[in-house]
């Protein structure tokens, strides 16, 4: 019997914040706190290596002294005071998502996205127009409220049936606007067998080891994609 292996591709998904789940972005977050030196805090030098792939050093250094943390290259910080929001914000500003921004103003010119606003954007965009209305229903007001109250930061905009960016935002990191159905992601086949007794179904870039064009194909790119947890 064979079996389908799928690995991920990289074609870019406009309505999906693709870079990282919130939940990986926190996995991060729980690593650096554990590189700590020997008076507990944690180096500077640390954070510049976890963001430094595709981002030169000196864009890292500029960041974290934009946010008043510490940016020299011998300096560490406090652990504690390094919260989640802190990372997440310096996440954001190492990499910002600019097609975001473009959303967001496509869905609105004001400050915020109404309830109506939402609705609309959630059916004309977001949701799959090929699914049966009766099983997957189209988006209503009681459930876009849902979605506001689930994943917007301020109560204020809760109270007046509003969305800001940063709750937008949320919503697209999040599992419930991930682009396949979570329940599918369950295995439920036989994955104990060898890697050559399986079908295996992959991007034309998985086995690339450099540039697409140019590159060399390897099989140790597939090895590499699984030890990293791609199935």
């Amino acid at each position: 019997m064979s079996f389908l292996l799928i690995l991920p591709t990289t074609r870019p998904c406009i309505l999906v914040y693709a870079a990282a789940t919130p939940a990986a972005i926190e996995r991060t977050w729980m690593r650096l706190g554990m590189t700590v030196d020997a008076m507990g805090n944690i180096p500077v030098k640390n954070i510049v290596r976890t963001f430094a792939s595709g981002k030169t050093e000196k864009m890292v250094y500029q960041c974290l002294e934009d946010m008043s943390l510490p940016s020299g290259k011998g300096d560490s910080l406090d652990k504690e005071a390094f919260t989640f929001e802190k990372f997440f914000h310096l996440y954001l500003t190492i990499c910002p998502r600019t097609d975001i921004d473009e959303l967001y103003t496509s869905i609105t010119k004001g400050e915020h996205v109404s309830l109506a606003q939402l609705v609309k954007f959630m059916n004309e965009k977001q949701r799959d127009p090929s699914l049966n209305e009766i099983l997957y229903p189209l988006y209503d007001e009681k459930r876009c409220m849902e979605i506001i109250t689930a994943h917007e930061p301020q109560q204020e905009n809760i109270d007046n049936k509003r969305f800001s960016k940063d709750g937008l935002l949320a919503y697209l990191m999040s599992d419930e606007n991930a682009p396949v159905f979570l329940d599918r992601l369950d295995i439920y086949q036989d994955m104990d067998q060898p890697l050559s007794h399986y079908y295996i179904n992959s991007s034309h870039n998985t086995y690339l080891s450099g540039r697409q064009f140019g590159g060399k194909s390897t099989a140790e790119m597939y090895r590499q994609t699984l030890l990293a947890g791609c199935r």
